[in-house]
């Protein structure tokens, strides 16, 4: 075998290698797709793409794929509303764009349903850890009102 493709198989195995320790563990994305269909599913629909102007899609959205996703687990936590801008085009409804899930949901299937919607429907994202929604759901447990858009943008993702 020559050197360049031996070069290659082993830049290929270190890539197979990568690429599956930045795949969620299997038994996050089950649990979280169970959260989703329990919960979710009636709005943003079985394939993520929501219902045009009433629900938004999770489908490749710049939301669900953000470098963190702080800002995500505050809208699950407390909803959101108004007006919003999904991949750079403005979303509005009539409806609440979130309701708030906080007291129906528990840390760990907040953090498995993200894990499964930013790794679903073409998104690509981190693990959300249960820590991590703890963290925010302690930071932010005086907090009464949904989330606005102009909120939740001074709230860094990266």
């Amino acid at each position: 075998m020559s050197r360049f493709s031996l070069l290659a198989v082993a830049f290929a195995s270190a890539a197979t290698l990568l690429s599956a320790q930045d795949a969620p563990p299997a038994e996050v994305m089950t649990k979280g797709q169970q959260v989703y269909m329990q919960v979710c599913f009636a709005c943003h629909q079985p394939t993520g793409l929501g219902l045009p102007g009433m629900f938004p899609p999770l489908a490749s959205s710049d939301w669900a794929s953000a470098q963190k996703p702080d800002r995500l687990i505050r809208m699950v936590l407390h909803g959101v509303t108004g007006p919003i801008t999904l991949n750079g085009k403005p979303f509005t409804t009539p409806a609440p764009i979130m309701p708030p899930q906080g007291a129906a949901l528990n840390d760990d299937q907040i953090a498995s349903v993200l894990t499964y919607v930013r790794n679903s429907f073409g998104n690509k994202g981190s693990t959300v850890t249960a820590d991590q929604v703890k963290t925010i759901r302690e930071a932010e447990k005086a907090r009464a009102a949904m989330w606005t858009q102009a909120e939740l943008d001074k709230i860094p993702v990266n």
